[in-house]
């Protein structure tokens, strides 16, 4: 079975186009088609269908995609195992992360872990808690830094609690208050990157049947900033992600008190490579000493 045309097969799902599959794996738009259809010819059905978003999968194709990942994982931990047998640690971690650890975490660890392991290459993607939670169970990532999800299927070691504040315009009411009851937030302007049944704002407002009114869903929590700066609503950010930021806001605790616990997830030891093994202890060691 030819590997690489599976990798080929995803890399066009996850980028829309055999072009910038292409581009990304180092293969012509010509070779990129070629190989597709020598693999649909395999399978004996169609792979992809277009349509004005760019080529994604067909439902055939979609069905493979959980078989396909652990097939290109068990390739990678084959290939590690085969490098460190002759001494050397090689290979691509893939790393999922929230916004906050890949500015305050990762790029420490990165920085120590290479000048040991200098053959060992990452990629890290960044995304939500929900997306996160199911890109570990999916094999799309390796290890990843999030928060604990309850209802996934996954192995967490936790490294530390995360308190979450409540993030005001300058001049807004409640600034006022040195702490904010959680009940204020009800029916209030609220500005949220997410939130959904996953995220962990959606599960603490929900556990204390909290029902703001959400105004503005964004892209990422910096843009939530700045929303908030324009008096736009108010939102509920973690600490980690507010560490060092200034600007047009005010932070106040929140009664009770609420946190997220933030961890390293990955889907099973017996499938981690050696590179992603060596990595996860180093990450644990680093964040519990820090």
């Amino acid at each position: 079975m030819d590997i690489k045309r599976w990798r080929v097969m995803l890399a066009v799902d996850d980028y829309g186009s055999f072009t910038r599959a292409g581009e990304i794996l180092g293969y012509t738009q010509s070779g990129i088609t070629q190989m597709m259809k020598s693999l649909e010819k395999e399978v004996g059905f169609s792979l992809f269908i277009k349509d004005k978003h760019g080529m994604r999968l067909t439902a055939e194709a979609k069905s493979l995609v959980p078989a396909v990942r652990r097939l290109l994982n068990a390739d990678e931990v084959v290939r590690q195992e085969i490098a460190s047998l002759k001494g050397a640690q090689v290979g691509v971690i893939k790393i999922g992360t929230y916004l906050s650890c890949s500015i305050h975490w990762i790029p420490g660890i990165i920085q120590k872990f290479h000048h040991t392991h200098p053959d060992i290459h990452f990629k890290i993607i960044e995304g939500s808690e929900g997306e996160l939670a199911d890109w570990i169970q999916e094999r799309r990532v390796d290890i990843g830094f999030i928060s604990r999800q309850e209802g996934h299927r996954y192995q967490f070691l936790p490294v530390m609690d995360d308190e979450l504040f409540a993030v005001l315009p300058e001049r807004h009411p409640f600034a006022e208050y040195q702490v904010i009851p959680l009940e204020k937030f009800n029916s209030v302007p609220f500005v949220a990157t997410e939130y959904a049944p996953g995220s962990d704002v959606h599960r603490i407002l929900s556990q204390y049947q909290i029902k703001p009114d959400i105004r503005f869903v964004s892209i990422n929590e910096f843009s939530v900033l700045s929303m908030v700066e324009h008096g736009l609503g108010v939102t509920i950010l973690p600490g980690l992600l507010l560490r060092g930021q200034t600007g047009r806001f005010v932070l106040r605790r929140v009664t009770p008190g609420v946190s997220r616990q933030l961890g390293l997830a990955y889907s099973s030891d017996s499938e981690l490579s050696p590179a992603s093994r060596s990595f996860l202890e180093y990450s644990k060691n680093f964040l519990l000493d820090d």
